[in-house]
């Protein structure tokens, strides 16, 4: 039967069959090229049942938000780009192609530093280079961007698949993006539905039983980076993982609610 979203417990946890402390971040491997207009959920379910793999209760789904945005029509065509004198003058003190910086631009609403990199706050409040602009796995001669709204296209894919198994299944939109004050890049959550990005350890006591008095973890990020470990960032051809053997909460927060407001921005 699908699932009625409407009626889920927000304060139930999901335990996995298993009752051990593994985790596991499963491959989903064998998917077509994404092009505008596939369904996802319905790719992964197809492709899963072909490598005779299957979603379990308590599984979460890692998503590469480059396939969301190909799917989704998030492409812009290099040739297509009206380049500035400002994408101009980036474009020399970046070293990069002007067209790409110009992409850039269109979808900063603001500018954080120039150069050497250009660090740009998106309209989603996302703070990264270049917009999230991506040449890498992008069809030839096109820049992906970032899906127009990550929280709503996990909430759409995570309706789907819930439906389709008849439970819950969370599912997490990951890009890839660099840190403050540490160098190499991971995988971030920048799109989280059916579950909560946090896992609260405040309450909780510690081996010398003390009471934590704050401790909040983000587990969508924790998630995200994990299931890079299986889908890569080159020819790998693998942006969907199934994570395994996590304890989650239901939840109606969304990975916007993982940014911190410029008042707490300790940067």
């Amino acid at each position: 039967m699908p699932l009625n979203r409407t009626q889920s417990d927000s304060s139930e946890e999901i335990k996995p069959e298993t009752n051990s402390n593994t985790i596991e971040i499963i491959p989903v491997s064998g998917l077509p090229i994404i092009t505008q207009g596939d369904n996802l959920a319905q790719l992964i379910l197809r492709t899963m049942k072909k490598k005779r793999q299957e979603i379990k209760k308590g599984d979460i789904v890692a998503i590469a938000h480059t396939v969301v945005s190909i799917a989704e029509g998030k492409l812009v065509q290099s040739t297509d780009v009206n380049v500035s004198p400002k994408a101009e003058r980036l474009a020399l003190l970046n070293e990069r192609k002007p067209q790409k910086i110009q992409t850039a631009l269109n979808e900063a609403c603001e500018i954080i530093r120039e150069e050497p990199v250009l660090i740009t706050r998106t309209k989603h409040g996302l703070i990264t280079d270049m917009s999230g602009v991506d040449e890498s796995n992008a069809p030839e001669g096109y820049y992906v961007l970032l899906p127009e709204d990550p929280d709503k296209s996990a909430n759409e894919i995570s309706r789907l698949l819930s439906q389709m198994y008849g439970f819950e299944v969370p599912v997490i939109i990951a890009d890839t993006q660099g840190r403050p004050w540490r160098r190499g890049a991971v995988n971030l959550a920048i799109g989280v539905a059916g579950m909560s990005p946090f896992a609260v350890n405040a309450g909780q006591r510690d081996l010398f039983n003390r009471q934590l008095k704050s401790s909040l973890v983000c587990i969508a990020d924790e998630l995200a980076a994990a299931s890079e470990l299986v889908m890569g960032q080159a020819d790998e051809g693998i942006p969907v993982a199934i994570i395994r053997g996590v304890i989650w909460t239901y939840s109606g927060e969304v990975a916007r609610d993982i940014l911190r407001s410029d008042t707490e921005n300790l940067f």
